[in-house]
């Protein structure tokens, strides 16, 4: 993961919440899994040591993006 990966991932959330995995791999030049990667770094996951800035939803059969409230608090004073 590069923390150039990692900040275009939580900017496009921050201007766009709520966005379909396939959609976000899709806008950030990504394949699934490089994303997944990304996501486990970035999510809440304690089996990773994860930052608790971005989490997944299931919105039906689609998995959905979302910042958490740190992850918006961090995007907000950057």
């Amino acid at each position: 993961m590069s923390d150039d990966q990692a900040l275009a991932l939580l900017r496009l959330l921050a201007s766009e919440d709520g966005q379909s995995i396939h959609r976000v791999a899709k806008r950030l030049g990504l394949g699934l899994s490089e994303l997944q990667r990304l996501l486990a770094a970035l999510g809440d996951d304690p089996r990773f040591d994860g930052l608790d800035l971005v989490e997944q939803r299931a919105d039906g059969e689609r998995c959905v993006l979302w910042l958490t409230d740190k992850g918006r608090h961090l995007c907000a004073t950057t």
